[in-house]
C-alpha cells in the first residue's frame, strides 16, 4: 500500500511537471508570435544603420605606420574616434525597398580618420624630441618639424602618400546600395536584389539576420 501511494505520488509530480513544462512553451510561443505579429506591419518606414568602420581605419593606419616603420612606439587607436557610416533602408508599403549610403557621413568619418592618423604622427614626433633630450613644444611646432622632415605639410603629406583608411564611396554603394520588393514570411524577409534575412522588430528596432552577417537598424 505504501508502495503504491510513493507511485501514485511521483506520478503527479511528473504530470505537474509536464503540465508546466508545456505551459511555459505555449507561452514563449505565444509571445514570439506576438512580437512578429506586431512588428510585421509596422516594418515599413526608415531605417538607418550605423556601420562601424574604426577597425577597418585603425588596421589601414597601423598596417601604413609599420610598412614606413613608424609603429614602434605609438597605438593609433589610442587616438582613433569612433568611426560610422550610415545606411538608410526603406521599406515601403507598397512592398518596395531601396538602400543607400549616406556619403556625408563617410566624408566625416575620412576627415576624422585622416585626423586620427596626423596626431598619431604628432605624437610620434613629440617622443621621439622627448628621447633626444629636448622639449616636445606646442602642436603647432611638432607639425612644422613633421613638414620639414616630409618637405611639405603633414595633411598635404597624407593626401598623397597616406594610405586609404576607409572604403571608397563605390566600394560601400556597391555591398549596401540597392532596391527591389520585399514579403514577410512568417519570421524571415524576402527580398528580390537582396539575399533572404530572418528577422526580429520592434517599433524602434529592426535585426536582419543574413547568412554571413547580422545587420542592425534603429528607426530613423
Amino acid at each position: 500500500m505504501h508502495k503504491e501511494k510513493k507511485s501514485r505520488g511521483h506520478k503527479i509530480i511528473v504530470l505537474l511537471l509536464l503540465s508546466v513544462i508545456l505551459l511555459l512553451s505555449a507561452i514563449a510561443c505565444a509571445l514570439s508570435l506576438r512580437l512578429y505579429k506586431r512588428s510585421a506591419p509596422a516594418l515599413a518606414g526608415h531605417w538607418r544603420m550605423e556601420l562601424n568602420l574604426t577597425d577597418t581605419a585603425c588596421a589601414g593606419a597601423a598596417l601604413w605606420l609599420n610598412g614606413a616603420r613608424l609603429a614602434d612606439r605609438v597605438d593609433v587607436r589610442e587616438h582613433m574616434p569612433v568611426l560610422s557610416v550610415r545606411v538608410d533602408l526603406r521599406l515601403n508599403e507598397d512592398g518596395s525597398w531601396n538602400r543607400s549610403v549616406d556619403e556625408a557621413s563617410l566624408d566625416e568619418a575620412e576627415r576624422k580618420a585622416e585626423g586620427a592618423l596626423h596626431d598619431t604622427l604628432r605624437e610620434l614626433a613629440r617622443l621621439r624630441v622627448l628621447d633626444a633630450g629636448r622639449p616636445a613644444g606646442t602642436d603647432a611646432e611638432l607639425d612644422t618639424r613633421l613638414a620639414d622632415a616630409a618637405g611639405m605639410p603633414v595633411d598635404n603629406y597624407l593626401a598623397q602618400y597616406g594610405p586609404r583608411l576607409l572604403p571608397t564611396a563605390d566600394a560601400l554603394r556597391g555591398l549596401y546600395e540597392g532596391s527591389g520588393s520585399y514579403r514577410i514570411d512568417g519570421v524571415h524577409l524576402r527580398f528580390t536584389g537582396l539575399n533572404d534575412a530572418r528577422y526580429l522588430a520592434d517599433d524602434a528596432l529592426l535585426v536582419l539576420e543574413f547568412v554571413d552577417r547580422t545587420e542592425v537598424y534603429r528607426r530613423a
